[in-house]
């Protein structure tokens, strides 16, 4: 799976999901810590993460404050389709299909 999103220089980024069973989960937020950072103040420092499991993309919330959107619904955890539009904060992330096992990049 391809996410893609802009940045606040409006740059475009591009983060590739492994599709490898018990491959770590993928964090999301504004924090050094999070392994997708993106640069926004309504995002927590670990806002959400992405986990691969039985053959799915699984998205969660990490508790965030604001809380995690998928399509426009608050979610606690949801499936990930290509096609889908995650909101963190004020960023909107893209989901979207690539063919083949894919390596992720862990900086936008």
């Amino acid at each position: 799976m391809l996410l893609s999103y802009k940045k606040a220089d409006g740059s475009s980024a591009k983060i590739r999901l492994k599709t490898i069973p018990r491959s770590p989960e993928i964090t999301i937020g504004r924090g050094k810590e999070a392994k997708i950072t993106i640069d926004d103040a309504r995002s927590s420092r670990i806002h959400c993460s992405i986990l691969y499991w039985n053959d799915i993309f699984v998205i969660r919330d990490m508790n965030s404050s604001n809380g995690t959107f998928l399509n426009g619904e608050k979610i606690e955890v949801a499936k990930l389709n290509p096609g889908d539009v995650i909101t963190v904060g004020d960023t909107e992330i893209h989901a979207s299909t690539e063919a083949g096992n894919l390596d992720v990049t862990m900086k936008g």
